[in-house]
């Protein structure tokens, strides 16, 4: 039985699997449950489990018969609090929360992945590497990972790929671009202080609210003025906090937003200029700005071989025509960025939609609903890509 034929015996173990998960879905670092159903079907399918010190996430090694590199194949695993409005009869238990970014997809590809591949390690020269990862909406899971050793496992990734499923992509095909794909993605927080007072004497505060709408405005030109137009990157603002009453001026305003950059350089350059037209902007107007940034996600670069390998791997296993080129990266975010940090590698999109627009509507949408031909056309794919790329080592 060739690979597609044998996921396609498959497919209604593999459909009941996501329904299981996508009924009982965990946010972030509580995916107790769901670590514990996988590597219950991981070591069903005689998959050798890694001993990852942490509660929730999954790591798992197949060894081929022969020597050669280490693939790595991540997905992740947890959803969103968002309450699901699919009318589907398998929706969420679990009010507030669903599977809305299809993670529940992801995780039970990466199972049958591991499956595929164990039951053909005599025909492999290198060692495939399955990697279910906790916490990626946040973009902290691949560091807490990291920090657990994950990186430091023998052997080492040689190659990470890894996918998401995508409702602008038609279900049975995929997309794929090379270079940067996804957008590094920094969160920040600006503190804006002032001195308060009465709204009826201005002249005797340093009003924080007026230093804040000028310094959003300003921080624009970091994209339009200070960016290269060829370099994409966005500045969003997400929140702006201040003031108790209408006739008072407040001591200070915080706010909460993005930084978006396709290119390391990009990045560090509109860091820098965010944290110096803050101080002097606030300066000259008599306020102290101070910029804080979390520890980001940095972008997507997907290496042009291993683009072409995958390609090559959906025609051989779903038949030519089924890529889909992107023509522009995507300003979205992944911190599978995090294990290209690591290694080189790939991310692509598998189509999730269908003829019924309730599979377009979009990501992190509650009503949106995901075509189950994306879970065979996953699996098929990545199986087939780690087939080829160890078939020749």
């Amino acid at each position: 039985m060739d690979l597609w034929n044998e996921i396609k015996a498959l497919e209604p173990d593999i459909i009941a699997d996501r329904t299981y998960l996508h009924r009982n879905p965990e946010l972030s670092f509580q995916e107790y449950e769901t670590t514990r159903f996988l590597k219950e079907k991981l070591e069903e399918f005689g998959v050798q489990l890694e001993p990852l010190d942490m509660e929730t996430g999954v790591s798992a090694l197949i060894q081929g018969a022969r020597p050669g590199p280490t693939i790595c194949i991540r997905n992740d695993m947890d959803a969103l609090p968002i309450q699901e409005r699919t009318g589907l009869p398998f929706s969420s238990e679990r009010e507030g929360v669903s599977h809305s970014c299809g993670h529940d997809i992801h995780a039970v590809i990466a199972v049958y992945c591991a499956k595929l591949l164990n039951e053909r390690r005599e025909q492999l020269a290198g060692n495939a590497r399955i990697v279910i990862q906790p916490a990626e909406e946040g973009g902290s899971g691949a560091y807490a990972m990291v920090n657990a050793g994950l990186m430091d496992f023998l052997p080492k990734n040689d190659i990470v790929v890894g996918l998401h499923v995508h409702p602008a992509v038609p279900a049975g095909k995929i997309s794929l671009l090379k270079g940067p794909a996804q957008a590094a993605s920094d969160h920040f927080k600006i503190t804006v202080k002032g001195v308060g007072g009465h709204g009826a004497y201005p002249h005797r505060c340093v009003d924080p609210i007026v230093v804040s709408a000028c310094l959003i405005a300003q921080l624009q030109t970091v994209i339009s003025r200070e960016t290269m137009p060829a370099k994409p990157a966005v500045l969003t603002f997400g929140t702006v906090h201040g003031g108790t009453a209408s006739n008072v001026i407040p001591d200070e305003v915080v706010l909460t937003g993005t930084l978006r950059s396709l290119y390391p350089d990009t990045r560090q350059q509109n860091q820098q200029a965010i944290r110096r037209i803050t101080q002097c902007l606030c300066r000259g107007m008599r306020a102290e700005g101070t910029v804080e940034f979390t520890n980001g996600i940095p972008p997507v670069i997907n290496d042009g071989e291993i683009v072409d390998a995958i390609s090559a791997a959906a025609d051989q296993v779903l038949g030519p025509g089924h890529t889909v080129w992107e023509p522009f990266p995507s300003m979205g975010s992944d911190d599978f960025s995090v294990f290209l940090d690591y290694s080189r590698g790939c991310q692509f999109f598998v189509g999730s939609a269908n003829e019924d627009p309730q599979t377009q509507i979009g990501l992190h949408r509650g009503e949106n609903i995901f075509d189950t031909k994306s879970l065979l056309t996953g699996t098929g794919v990545l199986t087939q890509y780690i087939i080829n790329a160890l078939g020749r080592s």
